[in-house]
């Protein structure tokens, strides 16, 4: 197995030194800029399909504004791209990637340019990948417990740590879903919380700490944040108690704020939440989020201020006896300022498949990373810049 963090100790040494940025940053960036501000650019990668199902998706961005994503191209193969701050763009496949079968699917970057992500190979089976900026690339696998090797099971990392640390899940060979951190070593821990039949890993900050959801024997999810040493503390939005559905996701930032989504026990409505240090939570949804069943604000991300992105289902209209919707992006700052936004180009029109604009990323100093849907169905990529 390949690592490509020799100097991991050093970096270990410097944590303290970041720990001390990060609250000198927090201080400085505790004023958002007014939502008129805003600047929004849309993008496609080289080689980006132009029929239905196909086109560019952003899935992360760091501090420096390098984002990561993939493009599926005119023939469905399905790529990664890296793009820099002044728009050059890398197309990328992960080795024993199928493009047609499977893809190369970037899931995380960190402030160093490290890609985490998976691939998918010719048999439908995922392997977590690594790749430095210089394009180096380390494949692995969850052989501790181990992951399955059968279609629809394998590896899948979400997140990278700047010091290297990669967490994210496993599919085992009876389709059962565990959380995993990779060391910058290699080493593999594997984890579920306590009560879990099904874990699913979203996320992990420069702490170690990772955030996710686990399902009960009722299939219920609730929240947990995994320590670094280990540590697993299981959460419930009060909102979520009692209900059928409960918590659906979890993302954790630098000082272990905790933004996520989760359905409300009366009506099954999603809303947003926010868990703060001492345990204690912030409901909130995003601007004309709809009250349907199942629809309402969704989080996809949290930044060093615990301002949070997503996406919210606005405009349902009934046909043939099911709801449709559209998406629109949306971003909420730490004081509970929101906005929903649309991005030029995107759909409008509510339809089945809940397509529209979603922000997928974003980084310390609010800058947006996400995606679109036109008028074709066609995927875009866009940076809203505060």
């Amino acid at each position: 197995m390949t690592t490509f963090f020799p100097n991991a100790e050093p970096i270990r040494r410097g944590k303290s030194f970041l720990l001390c940025a990060l609250l000198t940053l927090f201080v400085g960036l505790t004023t958002t800029s007014p939502a008129h501000a805003q600047k929004i650019i849309t993008f496609d990668a080289p080689n980006s399909g132009t029929s239905a199902g196909q086109g560019t998706e952003a899935t992360g961005i760091n501090l420096e504004g390098t984002i990561t994503g993939n493009v599926t191209d005119n023939n469905f193969g399905t790529h990664g791209f890296v793009r820099t701050p002044n728009g050059r763009f890398t197309n990328f496949d992960a080795p024993g990637a199928d493009p047609i079968v499977g893809c190369t699917c970037p899931n995380g970057i960190n402030d160093l340019g490290v890609i985490a992500g998976n691939t998918a190979d010719t048999n439908g089976v995922a392997h977590g990948f690594v790749r430095t900026p210089e394009g180096q690339f380390a494949i692995f696998d969850d052989t501790q417990a181990p992951a399955g090797t059968s279609a629809g099971q394998g590896t899948t990392p979400v997140g990278i740590t700047d010091f290297g640390v990669i967490a994210g899940n496993y599919i085992d060979a009876n389709n059962v879903g565990h959380g995993f951190v990779r060391a910058a070593t290699g080493k593999i821990t594997t984890f579920d919380p306590p009560g879990s039949v099904y874990t699913s890993v979203w996320s992990i900050n420069n702490l170690g700490q990772v955030a996710g959801v686990f399902y009960d024997t009722n299939f219920v999810g609730h929240g947990f944040v995994r320590d670094a040493n280990g540590k697993v503390t299981t959460f419930d939005p009060p909102g979520a108690v009692g209900g059928d559905a409960g918590t659906y996701n979890a993302f954790v930032n630098d000082f272990g704020v905790i933004g996520g989504s989760y359905y409300a026990a009366s009506n099954d409505a999603e809303f947003g939440y926010l868990r703060w240090f001492a345990g204690q939570f912030t409901k909130f949804e995003a601007p004309k989020a709809s009250a349907a069943e199942f629809f309402g604000t969704e989080l996809a991300a949290i930044n060093l201020q615990s301002t949070t992105t997503g996406w919210v289902f606005t405009g349902g209209v009934e046909v043939d006896g099911n709801m449709e919707f559209v998406a629109q992006a949306f971003v909420r700052d730490v004081n509970g300022n929101a906005t929903t936004f649309i991005v030029p180009g995107q759909i409008m029109t509510p339809n089945p498949y809940l397509y529209g604009s979603a922000g997928a990323a974003i980084n310390a100093v609010g800058v947006v990373a996400g995606r679109l849907h036109d008028g074709n169905l066609v995927a875009h990529a866009f940076l809203r810049i505060p």
